[in-house]
């Protein structure tokens, strides 16, 4: 039986975060500033969000 490849994980911008989270882009940051979602930095600097983790936080935010 063949195993299945591993899938690289979705990593979405900034401005893509905040649209799934229902959020300005500003609020983003300041979340990620409290701790509430990690960023990637990427190797030009950028960071950039796992859209799992984006998810994650979105469920625990609208879950109430």
């Amino acid at each position: 039986m063949p195993s299945a490849a591993p899938t690289t994980p979705t990593i979405l911008r900034r401005s893509e975060a905040a649209e799934r989270l229902g959020v300005h882009p500003n609020t983003l940051a300041s979340w990620v500033q409290r701790g509430w979602l990690a960023g990637v930095t990427m190797p030009n600097g950028e960071v950039r969000y796992r859209a799992e983790d984006v998810e994650a936080l979105r469920e625990r935010i609208y879950a109430q």
